[in-house]
């Protein structure tokens, strides 16, 4: 099978797990037989690539005509943002440029993880030609233009006008797929989609995200300090500040070192609050082998959420390494975590409950142990291999025309 992933986003420009997953889904594909290629976005001019080998795969890397490129979506104005989404939904550059990669690679089948910022009406392309088409729910772009249904400090309880009008529209170019399916890696995120959505006639499926994380150089040591760790991006919907209020009074009286590892837009002012503590280190983004290696090393991972996450790639990683995980209980972190089992879950943004859960860890570190024994008797549950042909499966199901899980 000719398979074409697409994600706007795709090593070695990563902000998080859609492009880890369809990094490591077109290895697999690759490794088993099928002809696959990545269509992805290019920061710049002369990153642009056409039609490049690689590792056993093909790469198009290609600018887009957006107002700026979607990896500078953090950093942009917001007199810009306006104009790019317009951009992103009808510019008919778009749709030429999906053309020209179809033509080129004659894909049997496309793959979607990621399109926002390479543009959403290329989706009519690929139902001119009639390509059977999964799309993978990493987030929820499909209903929200911020992807997370969360504005400043508040969850959204329905859509806005915006929102409300891009998902119309986006439905319109998926309507003209003939063979479409969607899979997400939670329920919780496929049933939130379905519920803005009208999908419940599409095939659907839950699979887990098929990563592959590198194996740990290091092994994990017992200490008398509890080394918690948080990886993930930098902002306030991640509960990154949350966590550092909550842990910076406890330092006085428990002996623990929290390793941050990620980038954001609130880097900056956490370095100038907190960045003095012994008790913290900021590492910033790093290389995949070394966020296995400090997880390895560390005694519980930290998830505390605000918003809903869909199926986080550094519990996934944690996990497969029998590592504890304390996470938000919302969104998919409790189809992950079992409290008592492999971890700990805490209602989100709830102070004394989380500060309650921390110190009981802090107090009583022997129970990371037995999570840790308990989590590495689930491993089989991540197991690379096995995903990848669910998901392959589901591929099937979707050329077929049938298939609903």
């Amino acid at each position: 099978m000719r398979i074409l992933s697409i994600s706007a986003y795709y090593p070695p420009y990563v902000i998080g797990g859609a492009e880890l997953c369809a990094h490591s889904l077109t290895y697999w594909f690759a490794a088993n037989g099928h002809e696959a290629a990545v269509l992805t976005a290019a920061p710049m001019a002369e990153h642009e690539s056409w039609a490049t080998p690689q590792d056993g795969y093909t790469l198009y890397r290609v600018g887009t005509p957006h107002i700026y490129p979607v990896f500078k979506t953090s950093q942009a104005p917001g007199w810009k943002k306006p104009i790019w989404h317009a951009q992103d939904h009808y510019d008919p550059r778009n749709e030429a440029m999906f053309e020209q990669v179809i033509a080129d690679f004659k894909p049997d089948f496309i793959h979607i993880h990621w399109i926002s910022g390479l543009g959403y009406n290329g989706l009519k392309a690929i139902g001119r030609h009639d390509i059977p088409t999964a799309i993978t729910l990493h987030d929820l772009a499909y209903t929200c233009l911020r992807t997370t249904m969360f504005r400043g400090s508040d969850e959204c309880v329905g859509q806005c006008t915006s929102c409300r009008v891009s998902s119309k529209v986006k439905m319109g170019f998926l309507r003209e797929i003939p063979r479409l399916g969607f899979i997400s890696p939670s329920q919780s995120n496929l049933d939130t989609v379905s519920s803005f959505l009208p999908i419940e006639d599409y095939p659907r499926f839950h699979i887990l995200n098929p990563n592959r994380y590198p194996t740990p150089r290091t092994t994990h040591v017992p200490s008398d300090t509890v080394r918690l760790v948080f990886v993930g991006r930098l902002e306030k919907t991640k509960g990154i500040n949350f966590l550092l209020e909550l842990l910076d009074p406890l330092a006085a009286q428990y002996k623990f070192h929290l390793t941050v590892l990620g980038k954001g837009p609130e880097d900056q002012a956490l370095r100038a609050a907190y960045g003095d503590r012994p008790w913290l280190t900021m590492q910033g983004h790093v290389p995949q082998q070394n966020v296995s290696d400090l997880m390895a090393e560390s005694d519980m991972l930290i998830v505390p959420s605000l918003w809903a996450e869909n199926s986080p790639g550094v519990v996934f990683q944690a996990l497969v390494n029998a590592v504890p995980v304390m996470g938000s209980d919302k969104g998919g972190l409790p189809e992950l975590i079992e409290p008592g089992v492999n971890g700990m879950l805490v209602p989100p943004g709830d102070t004394e409950r989380w500060r309650a859960a921390i110190v009981d860890v802090l107090e009583h570190p022997e129970q990371l142990l037995v999570l840790r024994e308990q989590a590495a008797k689930q491993t089989d549950r991540y197991d690379y291999d096995v995903l990848a042909k669910q998901m392959l499966d589901a591929f099937d199901q979707i050329a077929a025309g049938s298939g609903n899980r």
